[in-house]
């Protein structure tokens, strides 16, 4: 899934994006009824979520048939959004002077 990902053939942020293989891994801990812990920031700052544009191409390749776009990718995009993108959050932090 990694070879065939066009973040990291073909852009030139390949330092700023993990690829899909890891956020399989992310997202199974991200999605765990145990785990509390906000991978939100960690996501959208460091492993560069948003740099994926849902082509499907790893879910086409993957050898373990797992549906990387669909069960990983999605879903911890949407956890972003919900958490940074929120109109009614987004006012929320800004009357009370937070980020």
């Amino acid at each position: 899934c990694q070879d065939v990902c066009h973040v990291l053939r073909e852009h030139d942020k390949k330092e700023e994006f993990a690829g899909p293989r890891f956020f399989v891994r992310v997202a199974g801990l991200e999605m765990h009824p145990m785990d509390s812990a906000s991978r939100g920031g960690l996501l959208r700052k460091e492993l560069g979520i948003g740099l994926c544009n849902i082509t499907k191409c790893c879910t086409e390749v993957c050898p373990e048939e797992i549906h990387i776009t669909d069960n990983a990718i999605i879903p911890l995009k949407e956890r972003v959004v919900d958490e940074f993108y929120d109109p009614l959050l987004m006012l929320v932090r800004k009357i009370r002077g937070a980020r």
